[in-house]
């Protein structure tokens, strides 16, 4: 399988986010992988460790775990790993241009 780049996406891929506090969030993924994800948390009041709900273009909220934190960044483990036709099938969707 070739290798996946969130640079490559012609749609910008975002997660809604939804944290044990009520705060909700819309932010940019930075990497995904069926296990987990990165994303620029600047936006976001969590602490690692701390448990919350995400939402994948497409897919209903899903249960993770906030793993790391560092400099803005954060990394998100998913509860149940994605299946990587998912994943592929999220990856075709956001390479084609939306209609605008």
């Amino acid at each position: 399988m070739p290798a996946r780049r969130i640079s490559d996406l012609v749609q910008k891929l975002t997660v809604k986010c939804r944290s044990k506090s009520g705060q909700n969030v819309e932010l940019d993924v930075l990497d995904i992988s069926p296990g987990g994800c990165m994303v620029d948390a600047k936006r976001w009041a969590v602490d690692e460790g701390q448990r919350a709900l995400v939402r994948l273009p497409g897919l209903s909220f899903q249960p993770v775990t906030i793993v790391w934190i560092e400099d803005g960044l954060a990394g998100l483990a998913f509860e149940s790993p994605l299946h990587e036709a998912v994943l592929d099938n999220l990856w075709q969707r956001l390479s084609v241009p939306s209609a605008a």
